[in-house]
């Protein structure tokens, strides 16, 4: 007992501390025009993964657009092929439907479905134990297993599995790439991003020719068949250009660099949050503030609009769209001021 009348006093401090304690804001120094909605959904967004977006009527949201199909109560989600749409529950069940809804497989894991990827009739699953498993959805034969190192936690920005031509990259949850030879269903190299206990799962995974860009929230990884180059960062998001890449930072900065990850120019928007990222011919930036940043890809040019709300659950972005709650607005309807 007589410990706890020295630390209360440190208690009280240590709170005190953290209420004073205030996030600084972005604030863009001008505007150059605010976005309305265009259009509502059904229902609101109530679980996003990089390739999608699940209503709380069912419904799911894809890179091409809201889809008429409706998942089961209680599954979310997880990635699509060729109008065939994967879905998980908290239970560890996992279900293929159809265009139609209908049940085209289904299957009970000893964990949650963390992320999967559906190829033919090939179908790549990454545990939240960390294990990944590739399934033959015709014959529910295993046709590759492997089990990684315990992890105590994760990021909830998970990268799906990514089917090559003859290969298979799985991204696991202790920051670590599988690379399959899918003729002989065998492990051909395995990579490090950046492999720790906690939050260092793959968030990002994507292939432009013969070059693979991965990246944890740590670190991103850029490989080509002769060489391997890395970028230490707090990374909040990538996106992958022909011959560039682009690091969106947790400090509110765009790093511009060339295919081996050396830096060209950087851009930093003050206090900045991204939440979310759309690109083509620009660069668009949700920020957490409510506003949208526009940049070109060289970084040379950037405006802010406002939008509607601050965002403060769910967002999903198309190459076009950007939905938001139950509600979405496309690219190119901002109103100048």
């Amino acid at each position: 007992m007589k410990y706890i009348k020295y630390l209360l006093p440190i208690l009280a401090l240590l709170i005190l501390s953290g209420c004073g304690t205030k996030r600084q804001n972005f604030e863009p120094t001008s505007l150059s025009g605010e976005i309305d909605y265009d259009g509502s959904l059904p229902a609101n967004i109530i679980d996003v993964v990089r390739g999608g977006a699940t209503l709380e009527n069912g419904q799911i949201i894809t890179k091409t657009g809201l889809i008429d199909v409706k998942l089961p109560e209680g599954y979310t989600f997880l990635g699509d092929s060729n109008e065939r749409y994967l879905a998980t529950s908290q239970c560890s069940d996992l279900i293929i439907i159809d265009k139609n809804s209908a049940i085209l497989y289904e299957k009970k894991f000893d964990a949650v479905v963390a992320s999967a990827s559906l190829k033919d009739n090939m179908l790549a699953i990454v545990l939240g134990d960390n294990s990944v498993q590739l399934i033959d959805i015709k014959t529910d034969k295993v046709l590759y297993k492997k089990s990684g190192d315990k992890v105590y936690a994760h990021d909830s920005k998970i990268a799906a599995p990514y089917f090559l031509t003859s290969l298979l990259v799985f991204p696991t949850l202790d920051g670590k790439l599988l690379i399959i030879d899918l003729n002989k269903n065998k492990l051909l190299r395995d990579v490090v991003v950046k492999s720790e206990k906690f939050f260092s799962n793959v968030i990002y995974l994507d292939v432009i020719g013969d070059r693979l860009v991965a990246a944890t929230k740590q670190r991103v990884v850029s490989i080509n068949p002769k060489s391997m180059a890395f970028l230490d960062e707090e990374v909040k998001d990538v996106i992958i250009l022909e011959n560039r890449v682009l690091v969106f930072t947790k400090d509110g900065r765009v790093i511009l660099t060339d295919a081996d990850l050396k830096v060209i120019k950087s851009k930093k928007f003050k206090f900045a949050a991204f939440v979310g990222t759309i690109h083509g011919e620009f660069v668009y930036i949700i920020e957490r503030g409510g506003f949208l940043i526009a940049t070109d890809l060289n970084l040379i040019t950037s405006n802010v609009y406002e939008l509607p709300d601050e965002i403060e659950s769910f967002v999903f972005t198309t190459d076009d769209k950007l939905f938001y709650e139950d509600n979405y607005f496309k690219l190119g309807s901002q109103k100048e001021k």
